[in-house]
C-alpha cells in the first residue's frame, strides 16, 4: 500500500475583499501558501514517523528527511519574501505565485517518487493544485503548470521506487483505503479554496459595481455643480440690477417731499426684498471663492449663526434648533453639513407650508443634533403630509419631481455630500405627521483633535 505521505503545498485561496487592490490580494494569498506548506509539512512529518507502526510500510527516511528539510528551508525563504513586500509595500507578481507552486509540484512529485510513483493513490494530488492555479492566474500559467504536472506524472508511471510492505497481501486493501483517503482530502480542499475564491470574487464584483454606480454618481454631481458655477455668473448682473432698483424705489419710499407715492406702501416689502438680495450676493460670493478649507468648527459656536442665516431666507418660517451637550462641543465640517442641512430645512419649509400650516402660529420647523455612539446625528422635523414609501426610497439616489414644485435635485446633492463624509441621509415618519429628515455622520479621529485642540466655548 502507498501510504498518505504527500507534501503537495497547494496554492492558497484567494485574498479576503475586494475593496482591496490586486497587490494586495497576491499577498495574502502568498501569506496563505505559506501557512498551507507548514501545515502539510506537520502533518507530513506526523505520518512519517508513525507509517510503520501503524500501517507496516517502511519508509525511505533519508530522502525523504532530506526533502521536508528543503521544504523548511524554501518556506523560511517565503515567509522572509512576505516581509520584504511588506515593508517596501510591494507585492508578489503572477510570475512568482507560479514558481511557489512550481516548487510545490517538484516536491510533490520526489516524494511520491520515494512512495510508489504512480501506484500511490495520493497522485492525484496535482489536481487540486491545479484547479485552485485555475482560479487565480492566468490561464497562460495555468497551461504551464498543467504541462509541467502532466509531465511529472508521466515520468512516475516509468520511474519510482516501491514501497517495502510488510504484509503484500494487505496491498489491494491499503490502495482503496489511501484512495478514500484522498478523495476526501482533494474534496475538503478544493471546496474549501474555491468556496473562498468565489465569495471573494463575488465581493469584489459587488464593489466594482458599487465603486462604478459612485464614480457615475459624482460625475452626475460635477456636472451639477458645472451648471451652479455657470448659474452664479450668469445670475450676478440681473442680481445687481434688481439691488439697485429696490434701493431706488426704497429712497423714493422714504422721501418726504413723496410721501403721496404709492411705493411708501411697500416699503417693508422692499426692505425684504434688499435682504434676499444681499443674501443671493452673498451666497455667489461664496461661490466664486477659491475653493478652501475650512477649518472645523464646534456645533455650539455654529449653530445660531445658521440658524439666523436660514431665517433670512425664510422669515416667514419659524425654526427651532438645539444641540444635546455632547454633541455641542463636536467639531464639525460646517461648509458641507451647512449645504446639507440647508437644503434638508428649504424642503421641510415648503412641505409644511404646503400642507397649509401657518408658519407664525402652526408648529415650528425643528433641528435636533445628538451623538448616538460614533456618531453625530442631526434631525430636521418638518409637520407636512409626509412621504410616500415609494417617493422616499428614491430621494437622494436621483433627482425626483415632487409635489410642490421641486425637482429633487438638492437632496440629490445633499445625499451626495453626506455620503463623502461617510453617513447617510434617510427619512422617517413623524408620529405627529409630517417627515423626519436623518442625517448620520461619523465622528472623525480629526474631529476628535480639533475639539481638544480647541477652547471651551462659552455661550
Amino acid at each position: 500500500m502507498h501510504p498518505p505521505i504527500v507534501m503537495s503545498t497547494l496554492p492558497p485561496s484567494v485574498a479576503p475583499p475586494i475593496g482591496t487592490a490586486p497587490q494586495r490580494h497576491s499577498l495574502v494569498s502568498l501569506r496563505r501558501l505559506s501557512w498551507l506548506r507548514w501545515a502539510l509539512l506537520a502533518g507530513q512529518a506526523l505520518l512519517l514517523v508513525s507509517c510503520e507502526s501503524l500501517a507496516g510500510i517502511a519508509l525511505p527516511y533519508k530522502p525523504l528527511l532530506f526533502l521536508f528539510a528543503v521544504q523548511t528551508v524554501f518556506n523560511v525563504f517565503t515567509v522572509a519574501r512576505l516581509h520584504w513586500h511588506t515593508r517596501h509595500g510591494t507585492a508578489p507578481s503572477d510570475a512568482e505565485l507560479m514558481v511557489q507552486m512550481m516548487v510545490d509540484l517538484t516536491a510533490l512529485s520526489a516524494i511520491l517518487f520515494y512512495t510508489g510513483g504512480a501506484t500511490n493513490p495520493f497522485v492525484s494530488f496535482y489536481l487540486p493544485g491545479l484547479a485552485i492555479a485555475s482560479a487565480i492566474l492566468p490561464w497562460r500559467l495555468v497551461v504551464t503548470l498543467a504541462a509541467y504536472a502532466l509531465a511529472c506524472y508521466s515520468m512516475l508511471l516509468l520511474e519510482y521506487i516501491p514501497l517495502d510492505l510488510h504484509n503484500p497481501d494487505n496491498a489491494v486493501n491499503y490502495h482503496l483505503a489511501g484512495m478514500w483517503l484522498n478523495f476526501v482530502a482533494s474534496a475538503v480542499m478544493i471546496a474549501f479554496f474555491v468556496a473562498r475564491l468565489s465569495n471573494a470574487l463575488r465581493q469584489r464584483d459587488a464593489q466594482l459595481n458599487e465603486a462604478r454606480e459612485l464614480l457615475l454618481r459624482e460625475a452626475r454631481v460635477e456636472a451639477l455643480n458645472d451648471q451652479a458655477a455657470a448659474v452664479a455668473h450668469e445670475i450676478g448682473t440681473p442680481l445687481a440690477t434688481l439691488a439697485v432698483i429696490a434701493g431706488e424705489l426704497r429712497a423714493d419710499a422714504e422721501n418726504t417731499n413723496r410721501s403721496d407715492t404709492p411705493v411708501a406702501d411697500y416699503q417693508a416689502d422692499l426692505r425684504t426684498m434688499e435682504q434676499q438680495l444681499e443674501l443671493c450676493r452673498s451666497i455667489l460670493a461664496r461661490l466664486r471663492a477659491d475653493h478652501e478649507t475650512l477649518a472645523p468648527q464646534r456645533i455650539d459656536a455654529w449653530l445660531a449663526p445658521f440658524v439666523e442665516r436660514w431665517q433670512l431666507r425664510h422669515p416667514q418660517a419659524s425654526l427651532q434648533a438645539g444641540a444635546a451637550p455632547d454633541a455641542a462641543a463636536q467639531a464639525v465640517d460646517t461648509a458641507r453639513i451647512s449645504q446639507i442641512l440647508t437644503i434638508a430645512l428649504d424642503n421641510a419649509a415648503r412641505s409644511q407650508q404646503a400642507a397649509g400650516h401657518d408658519h407664525r402660529q402652526g408648529p415650528p420647523l425643528r433641528l435636533d443634533i445628538a451623538r448616538e455612539a460614533d456618531a453625530l446625528v442631526y434631525r430636521v422635523t418638518d409637520h407636512g403630509h409626509g412621504l410616500p414609501p415609494g417617493l422616499r426610497a428614491r430621494l437622494g439616489e436621483s433627482p425626483v419631481a415632487s409635489a410642490h414644485g421641486g425637482q429633487g435635485i438638492g437632496l440629490y446633492l445633499a445625499q451626495s455630500a453626506a455620503r463623502q463624509l461617510g453617513g447617510q441621509i434617510s427619512w422617517h415618519d413623524n408620529p405627529a405627521g409630517g417627515t423626519v429628515l436623518e442625517l448620520r455622520l461619523p465622528l472623525t479621529a480629526a474631529s476628535e483633535r480639533a475639539i481638544a485642540a480647541q477652547p471651551d466655548f462659552q455661550p
